[in-house]
């Protein structure tokens, strides 16, 4: 097996798992209005935590699409 392959394969579970990690970490959307209200802090930008999970989770799923298609594309 071609060594760059098994690399991509790797990273491929890892972000697979982390893509799960944070939309589990996620909140539903039925959780009201007060969480929203809250003040939200500096570290993930104006939207808070939520926000930094949404971004988080957006970026790990185009590196999952990235991943596989590099795979693709190498085997």
């Amino acid at each position: 097996m071609n060594i760059v392959l098994t690399i991509f394969l790797i990273l491929y579970a890892l972000v697979a798992v982390g893509t799960v990690f944070f939309v589990l970490l996620q909140t539903p959307k039925q959780a009201g209005m007060s969480p929203s209200m809250a003040s939200g802090g500096d570290l993930f930008g104006g939207q808070g935590v939520e926000g930094g999970l949404v971004r988080t989770t957006a970026i790990l799923g185009g590196l999952f699409m990235l991943l596989a298609l590099l795979i693709n594309y190498v085997s």
